[in-house]
């Protein structure tokens, strides 16, 4: 396929990504809609994507994730990365501030072999090689067999050995660097976690610490205004700060904070896991907003 075809068509499966996300239908005026919009974002992204993509089989997930991070980030600051086991099954359990906090975490995991939980969105399927990294996690919370599959396959990989990233809500957190009720979104983390320790019990667990993703400006900004749920207004300050970066090469940059906790044995975390790991996921919250800022007391 000439590289024309390939940017137009990731460029199309982006279209269905963003009608997907707003709850819109995939139909010829939406696309339309859609394209006259966002195409030029769109275009962009898909260009940065597919190169992204080739990196991934060239040089490996980490150094390609470094690459797309120069885009959108300056400065990044990591801590802790001497916590992170070599080898063995690891599940990394992190908080989830959005946009580009999976590749801020892959590119600071000296894990070759790590493999993400995600949405199922046609951008990661349109990704040959990134596609093979993911478990795909149906969008539709409804279809319950498809979640469980992608579970499954999760599970094996630990089995093997492997690396497995999970974001331990499911959903889209609170930045604690700008927003406050991190902490207590910790309580809508899942058994996901238990189960994982549960099937595979000689897993070990690096809980994660994510901020500085979602700028001051676009986690304020008026658009924001016109949603009354905190979630829905996290996705579009998420959103539009993606737009701005892809319509406006250069203009914003952000300057992620990332800190990782020594790696817990199933052992440790005890007879309830999940419990556990949300309590130590609040002290390491604590910790990493007093070294990096945040709206943690």
């Amino acid at each position: 396929m000439k590289l024309e075809e390939e940017i137009q068509r990731v460029n199309d499966s982006l279209h269905g990504d963003i009608l997907k996300i707003l709850g819109l239908p995939r139909t010829d005026g939406w696309d339309g809609l859609c394209a006259l919009l966002f195409g030029k974002a769109t275009q962009r992204l898909a260009e940065i994507g597919l190169t992204f993509d080739r990196m991934i089989a060239e040089s490996g997930l980490r150094s390609a994730a470094d690459w797309a991070l120069a885009h959108w980030c300056r400065g990044i600051l990591a801590r802790g990365q001497e916590n992170v086991p070599a080898e063995g099954p690891l599940l990394i359990v992190s908080n989830h501030p959005g946009a580009y906090d999976g590749l801020v975490i892959a590119s600071h995991l000296p894990r070759p072999d790590l493999r993400i939980i995600a949405s199922d969105l046609p951008f990661f399927h349109a990704l040959e090689n990134l596609s093979r990294r993911i478990f795909f996690i149906p969008f539709n919370t409804n279809n319950a067999a498809g979640r469980m599959a992608g579970m499954l396959s999760a599970m094996r990989c630990l089995k093997d050995g492997g690396a497995v990233l999970l974001m331990g809500s499911g959903t889209i957190d609170p930045d604690p660097a700008v927003y406050p009720g991190a902490l207590a979104h910790l309580q809508r983390w899942t058994e996901a976690a238990s189960l994982f320790l549960r099937f595979v019990p000689r897993t070990r667990v690096l809980l994660t610490a994510v901020s500085h993703i979602v700028s001051p400006k676009w986690a304020r900004h008026p658009l924001t205004w016109l949603q009354r749920g905190l979630m829905e207004k996290r996705r579009i300050a998420e959103f539009g700060q993606v737009i701005q970066q892809l319509f406006r090469p250069g203009s914003l940059y952000v300057s992620p904070r990332l800190s990782f906790a020594p790696a817990l044995t199933a052992a440790e975390l005890g007879d309830s896991p999940r419990d556990a790991l949300v309590e130590r996921e609040a002290s390491l919250l604590k910790e990493h907003c007093r070294e990096f800022g945040g709206c943690i007391s």
